[in-house]
């Protein structure tokens, strides 16, 4: 059995890392003696002409895709170029949007054979197993034309026995040379129930830990390719501090040194499980506070207030970490007054903070009682489902209202990020706005990067006539190519050179540039 992977391109400008769901499934599959392989699309350009030779080359006999809801679209077009070249493929797609839009799914895209619900890791073994459909949990297929739902698949109880994520069969030096944080869990599960996450849906509302020396051991692994940071994404470490502790004290016994981040809910912390963040290397945390009103955090049943958000904002700082005040506009009950009560109490945080319009995911409360909160879902578009743009409106708060909000948001990161570059160039800057301008023009070189990526130009440049600089040259050839000042497309290209993130070949007076 050959099964392929893909890995979906996003239609947002979203920064890649590596999906450890995908990551997981070709792990158990190759535990079991299954040949995988995964096509990233995330970290280059599609193309069903690339799709094409790939399936032509490893002979694939199933091919499955992952997706959230905004690029469900891409995924769908992807597994029916899928079909097209091969008309006998078994096509699966998985990932949360369909695990709750299966039967629409199933309805509308006759090219989609399966879909999986939920955690994938068994289903997908099942599958490649050859178990009959119907024995099969946690799926939706056709059966004589009537679509069969089987009875939901059980959460994994000990997720020790699950095979590290097969991070390798991805192309690491695109990701590291994104800056990436490599992604981790160390635990699965949310007991909590936010009217706007799928989170206890997908992973369960009971808490699933990891032993802790595996964690650390999965860390090291990580390292030992080269990344240098990690991104802790569970929903609950901080929420089991005997856990927490027990990571931060792993990582200080083994002498390891890098830097991590993780997520956090604002009632979860205090000032001596921060500290043991920071000495044990966590630099940066994201708190979901969604609102500086209490009446729309009430709604959204998040049980946290105000005060309780500056206090764990206060408390981080304290302690030496940097934190992301993550809200989300456009909830039930939002009206101008609330929308400018969240701008004001974002600025007076006095720490990074971002706005999300809010995106009513099939399988979400906010999205199945809509009606009863008083909110008007306006598409599904589900490219449209990015939190960039408007989807829904409430009936105090139009569509323009919250464009407004995020263009405003939007114009004062730029006008401070050119102010930044400007008085840089003078040397008028004081020690923390240098700090911030070195992390805009890592964010600017990533973004560089990304377009290089997702645009296959380097792969395009293949046999470049040369006159000698071959760098040089090829600084200048990208310029042609992208938008952005030559001097940083110049700093960029010559540090991933010297990193060995790209290399080239010299014949004939003609040069090859690659991706290590």
């Amino acid at each position: 059995m050959r099964i392929l992977l893909i890995n979906t391109p996003y239609p947002s400008s979203e920064f890649p890392t590596i999906p450890l769901g995908l990551a997981y499934v070709a792990a158990l599959l190759e535990k079991e003696g299954i040949e995988v392989q995964i096509q990233d699309f995330l970290v280059s350009k599609y193309s069903k002409e690339k799709l094409e030779g790939k399936m032509t080359d490893f002979a694939p006999e199933i091919v499955g895709i992952t997706s959230v809801t905004m690029n469900y679209p891409i995924a769908s077009q992807i597994l029916k170029d899928c079909r097209e070249i091969d008309g006998n493929i078994i096509t699966l797609i998985g990932g949360p949007h369909v695990s709750f839009w299966a039967e629409e799914a199933l309805k509308e895209a006759p090219w989609i054979d399966i879909v999986v619900r939920g955690e994938g890791e068994y289903t997908m073994l099942e599958v490649a197993q050859g178990k009959s459909l119907k024995e099969i949990d946690g799926i939706a297929f056709r059966e004589n034309e009537e679509i069969v739902l089987t009875k939901p698949r059980q959460w994994i109880q000990n997720l020790d026995e699950l095979p590290f994520p097969a991070r390798h069969l991805f192309p690491l030096s695109r990701y590291r040379a994104l800056f990436s944080e490599c992604g981790l869990f160390t635990s699965r599960g949310c007991p909590f129930n936010c009217i706007f996450c799928l989170g206890p849906k997908m992973v369960g509302k009971k808490g699933r830990f990891r032993n802790i020396k595996l964690v650390v051991d999965e860390i090291e692994e990580i390292l030992s390719y080269g990344f240098k940071g990690i991104n802790v994404a569970d929903d609950l470490f901080t929420f089991n501090h005997k856990h927490a502790y027990a990571f931060c004290d792993e990582i200080m016994n083994r002498k390891l040194k890098f830097r991590w981040s993780a997520n956090a809910r604002i009632d979860t912390v205090n000032p001596e499980l921060l500290s043991k963040m920071k000495e044990a290397g966590c630099f940066f945390i994201c708190y979901g506070v969604e609102s500086g009103n209490q009446r729309i955090l009430d709604i959204a049943r998040k049980k946290i207030t105000p005060e309780k958000i500056r206090k764990a904002i206060k408390i981080s700082k304290e302690a030496g970490i940097e934190n992301l005040a993550s809200f989300i506009i456009g909830l039930p009950g939002e009206t101008k007054e609330t929308l400018q009560e969240t701008v004001n109490f974002a600025r007076e945080l006095d720490t990074y903070y971002g706005f999300h319009l809010l995106a009513p995911f099939p399988g979400t409360e906010v999205r199945e009682r809509a009606k009863e909160y008083g909110l008007r879902i306006l598409t599904d578009d589900w490219l449209r489902y990015n939190a960039n743009e408007p989807v829904t409106e409430t009936e105090g708060v139009s569509a323009a209202d919250l464009n407004e909000i995020d263009r405003k948001y939007k114009e004062e990161l730029d006008w401070y990020i050119r102010y930044l570059e400007e008085a840089g160039k003078v040397g008028k800057l004081n020690a923390k706005e240098q700090e911030e301008w070195e992390k805009a023009k890592g964010r600017r070189h990533a973004e560089i990067t990304l377009r290089l990526l997702q645009g296959d130009i380097i792969e395009n440049l293949a046999g470049m006539e040369t006159k000698g600089d071959v760098v040089e040259e090829l600084v200048a050839r990208v310029s042609k190519e992208i938008n952005y000042p030559r001097d940083c497309i110049g700093e960029r290209i010559k540090d991933m050179v010297k990193e060995g993130i790209l290399k080239y070949e010299l014949q004939a007076g003609r040069v090859t540039w690659r991706w290590s």
